[in-house]
């Protein structure tokens, strides 16, 4: 066999070889199919408080109240949550996607309140969902100066609703990075993913 032939035989062999890496690879146009939701919260705290045995502010007993009290005098009211966001991969991509980074921004009534970026590695099958959950922290006083303790106590509670449901007002500002075999895709602008139309015992509460 001539070299010329093996030469053409090989440049076919990488040509089909390389076609198919890219067949398996995801895409940016696939990646906008990765639809992402905000599912749940749970694990709510306010300044060191378990917001999820709590149903109203009535219910807090005398260490706690004193424990708001302080942090309310200090001007530091910490409210702690982890935030479900929830990915679908959909099954027609044939591919599966691997998360690394995503930049977050917390949204209230239309407000960006705090900011941070998850570093994780999160596989996302195709035809199969992903639980990632977000460990926000923020100081409810940077936010909602205006209102009275009492006002940002009710807010908080709104959190730890039952069944973790997702309180009106609430989006996440995210900017996902997936990667592939040929390196990282960064989407080109921010999603805004917000909560779910109103359902029966969603509180509107910012």
């Amino acid at each position: 066999m001539s070299k010329f032939n093996l030469f053409s035989r090989a440049t076919a062999l990488t040509a089909v070889l390389f076609l198919s890496a890219c067949a398996t690879m995801i895409t940016p146009t696939e990646l906008s199919k990765v639809k992402f939701s905000l599912d749940r919260v749970s694990a709510v705290q306010l300044a060191g408080i378990n917001l999820m045995e709590i149903d109203t502010l009535d219910e807090l007993n005398m260490f706690q109240i004193a424990r708001a009290s302080m942090a309310v005098s200090r001007q530091s009211l910490p409210l702690d949550l982890t935030l479900h966001l929830k990915s679908e991969n959909p099954l027609a991509n044939q591919v599966a996607a691997r998360l690394i980074r995503m930049d977050w921004t917390l949204v209230l009534d239309g407000r960006d309140t705090i900011s941070g970026s998850m570093e994780k590695n999160i596989q996302m099958a195709a035809g199969e969902s992903q639980d990632i959950p977000l460990n926000l922290s923020l100081n409810m006083f940077e936010f909602f100066d205006e209102k009275s303790a009492l006002d940002m106590l009710d807010l908080a509670l709104a959190f730890a609703a039952e069944d973790g449901m997702m309180p009106q007002g609430v989006a996440l500002k995210i900017r996902p990075t997936i990667d592939t075999m040929f390196g990282p895709i960064t989407y080109g602008s921010p999603l805004l993913i917000e909560s779910r139309s109103e359902s029966k015992g969603q509180r509107q509460v910012f």
